[in-house]
């Protein structure tokens, strides 16, 4: 089977959080599946772009990935992604295609639907939480006009929708398309966390005191994932806070002034996006993993899986489907969106050592239900039953 994947932008362009690493799991999970991915993506790198080969196949973790150029606009959104060279790419490779998978809501490639229905390519569409309810706060004049002009049609000649969540499938649900939908989870590729933490980890390097309390928040630093709920742990006694993640709302001027208006300036560390074994160290040295997003703006939750595969528990709000999936293996918390519920969870829990060990080691092990094969596994067997009945 031939899976083409579509998508504005890929690994390593990892400040684009969540969706970047679920996909490139998924797809080497497919890949060691001997199912056929070939991945079409832009150079996207936020205000820069990547520096790989562009129009030409190379080998991302078995994976074949072909970058595209996304020109530089100044009159488009860049949230839109405007990339001719992408929807020509899909053009030129659909015919090798048995079933496309377009992670292209709300962008310019979306366009690739009309494409693939006129070869009668069936085709996945990933919502990605686009279309929960804080996904439509602030621009839905933009976006329901988008949806008349485009996203409609390209939804509603889909094959499935592809839902992380039960969740996420009903608020779909309630919109009246038609497509059916696929409740698959993100994938997380474990290896990526397998190994020990470095001896000189981030406490040393940034001069945190081994018995100091040290929270950790990752993520996009945007205003839905309230970064400022994190810096006001800063309150407990003698704790640090780690932020990690691309400052994509202009978020960190207000986040300092928070923390020396805490009295804990110096106790307040950013580190921008991290990767590889500096990402895995950063969950290694803290005592706790804080996600406090807004209600009904995660699809999911990435962040949770990684922090317990590296036995860290978590504090986090109650809908988003990860946190719920691990608070029921005993791994973290999942609570209601409330700042005092928030601080007074973490504190009792970074006052109970035994529990939080504990919640980590449960966390090691539920995660492995989110391994890239077997996850890979539901995604083919979904594809091949698409392509039998398309």
């Amino acid at each position: 089977m031939n899976v083409l994947v579509v998508i504005a932008f890929y690994a390593p362009a990892y400040r684009y959080g969540g969706p970047v690493r679920s996909l490139a799991a998924l797809c080497e999970g497919l890949t060691a599946l001997d199912v056929n991915v070939r991945v079409l993506t832009t150079n996207a790198d936020g205000n820069s772009r990547l520096n790989v080969p562009l129009g030409e196949p190379l080998r991302r973790n078995g994976v074949e990935v072909i970058y595209t150029p996304l020109p530089r606009q100044r009159l488009i959104p860049a949230s839109f992604f405007y990339a001719p060279a992408l929807n020509r790419a899909f053009r030129d490779h659909r015919a090798w295609a048995n079933i496309a998978y377009l992670d292209v809501w709300w962008t310019h490639a979306a366009l690739c639907g009309a494409a693939a229905q006129r070869v009668g390519i069936p085709y996945i569409v990933p919502l990605r939480g686009q279309l929960l309810p804080y996904g439509w706060r602030g621009s839905g004049l933009k976006k329901w006009l988008y949806l008349v002009v485009i996203g409609r049609r390209f939804l509603n000649e889909a094959a499935a929708v592809h839902c992380t969540s039960e969740a996420e499938a009903a608020a779909y649900r309630t919109l009246g398309f038609r497509p059916p939908t696929l409740v698959i989870p993100n994938a997380i590729d474990l290896t990526r966390f397998a190994g020990e933490p470095p001896p000189q980890g981030w406490r040393a390097r940034l001069n945190i005191p081994t018995t100091a309390p040290l929270i950790l928040f990752v993520g996009r630093l945007h205003p839905k994932k309230r970064p400022d709920l994190a810096v006001h742990m800063l309150s407990l006694p003698h704790a640090h806070v780690i932020l990690v993640g691309a400052d994509e709302g202009g978020m960190i001027p207000a986040l300092r002034d928070q923390a020396q208006r805490l009295e804990g300036g110096e106790r307040f560390h950013w580190l921008n996006v991290l990767d590889g074994a500096d990402l895995a160290a950063a969950y290694a040295a803290a005592d706790l993993l804080i996600m406090p997003s807004e209600p009904e703006s995660e699809n999911f939750g990435n962040v949770i899986l990684e922090a317990a595969a590296c036995g860290l528990p978590f504090v986090a709000t109650d809908d988003i489907p990860a946190a719920a999936l691990l608070a029921a293996h005993d791994a973290g918390q999942a609570i209601p969106f409330d700042r005092n519920r928030f601080y007074a969870a973490a504190k009792a829990l970074l006052t109970d050592r035994p529990t939080l060990r504990a919640m980590g080691e449960r966390g090691r092990i539920a995660v492995h239900a989110f391994a890239p094969q077997r996850v890979a596994m539901e995604m083919a067997n979904a594809c091949e039953q698409l392509c039998a009945s398309s």
